[in-house]
């Protein structure tokens, strides 16, 4: 009877090992703001640690990776925080500021994983682990909460609103206005404290970033834009530049109709005049008889409604209503700006005072991630980052 007792235990303790073993085995499920994962390579748990896929988990949050080959660190970003990790090494800081992990980074078939616990909380976000599923959770743009007012750039105002409207439909407890303005009125009252973030389709001036920090939010070129019936399909930068100049006045001296050229232009403050006046007028403004808009959308409405206008817009506004013409025989498209080759190419920004934080930080966050910029930044016709 003892034997069989004792024949029992073991039985039953092999069992218990084996089914154990089965379950530390089996991939360990990821889901990220709702959303379950797929990872090329699956997490997996290392001392009580859920360690993930270090790529995967920085495009989904909207952070931004580098790495020294020769230190095996990665540098993690986000609006709000910098984490920086060390393969095989339970150091790791954020914002400078030195702790320790219980379990090491690791590179695993040539992906480096990383403790996603530390991480995601590390940059605000809560995480769940569900041992009966065998599933982490992670909780950021599903956990925003608070108001937040944002204007400037009518170019970025599309993709801010988008953006908005997602991110309010997932957290109730989120309230977001977006207005327009132009780039000048963004980064102004953002730097007055008027708004959260303010939005530009140009570059900030040095003296402007004393205040203003800066986030890269998406890619954009600036197209020529002509009525749909104008025969004209290419222009010179010379010959584009002596048009907004008013050097040249009549459509048949760049191959089109006998015809006057209607200029039209963006109003002063506009990123997206300056960033033409800058990269093909020399710095020089456009031609004062030229009739100006206060927005995207009411320049390409004007162009489209006269069949002699010329103006200039976002390659995410053009649509059928007018014609991108080629600058030195490239198309306007997010191909060429992409490779290099279209002349007009540029980065649209949102900018806070100071370091941005809480949810102003998270909704840049949104604005760079992986989802925004798959599924509104490419969707309403502008470039994804880099």
């Amino acid at each position: 009877m003892k034997k069989k007792m004792i024949a029992l235990v073991l039985t039953a303790a092999a069992v218990v090992t084996m089914a154990s073993a089965a379950f530390a085995a089996s991939p360990v499920g990821l889901v990220i703001d709702g959303v379950r994962q797929n990872p090329s390579v699956a997490p997996i748990v290392e001392n009580g640690t859920t360690l993930v896929p270090l790529r995967l988990i920085s495009e989904t949050l909207g952070a931004e990776v580098s790495w020294n080959q020769s230190a095996g660190q990665a540098t993690i970003q986000t609006a709000a925080y910098t984490v920086v990790f060390t393969v095989d090494s339970k150091s790791y800081t954020v914002n400078g500021q030195g702790k320790t992990l219980l379990s090491a980074p690791k590179l695993i078939n040539g992906s480096t994983m990383v403790p996603i616990r530390a991480f995601a909380e590390a940059i605000g976000a809560t995480v769940n682990y569900d041992a009966s599923s065998n599933t982490a959770t992670v909780d950021y743009f599903t956990a925003m909460s608070g108001t937040l007012k944002i204007d400037g750039s009518t170019t970025l105002q599309p993709i801010a609103q988008a953006a908005a409207d997602k991110l309010t439909g997932m957290n109730k407890g989120l309230s977001v206005t977006v207005a327009g303005g132009g780039s000048g009125a963004g980064i102004k009252d953002a730097d007055a404290g008027t708004v959260n973030i303010g939005m530009s389709s140009r570059e900030l001036t040095a003296d402007e970033k004393k205040t203003l920090n800066v986030y890269a939010v998406a890619n954009d070129g600036i197209a020529i834009i002509v009525h749909p019936d104008n025969p004209v399909k290419n222009l010179t930068k010379e010959q584009a530049a002596k048009i907004f100049l008013g050097e040249t006045k009549n459509w048949k001296d760049v191959g089109g109709e006998d015809a006057p050229i209607m200029v039209m232009t963006r109003e002063t403050g506009s990123g997206t005049r300056s960033t033409l006046e800058e990269m093909i007028l020399s710095k020089e403004s456009v031609v004062e008889t030229a009739t100006p808009h206060t927005s995207s959308t009411l320049i390409k409405q004007a162009v489209a409604k006269d069949k002699n206008a010329v103006g200039f817009d976002s390659i995410g506004f053009v649509d059928g209503t007018v014609k991108a013409v080629s600058l030195d025989g490239k198309e306007a498209s997010a191909a060429t700006v992409i490779d290099g080759t279209y002349g007009m190419g540029r980065q649209l920004f949102c900018c806070t005072k100071g370091a941005a934080t809480g949810v102003s930080a998270m909704f840049i966050d949104y604005l760079r991630s992986k989802d925004c910029q798959d599924n509104i930044v490419a969707k309403e016709g502008y470039v994804k980052l880099g």
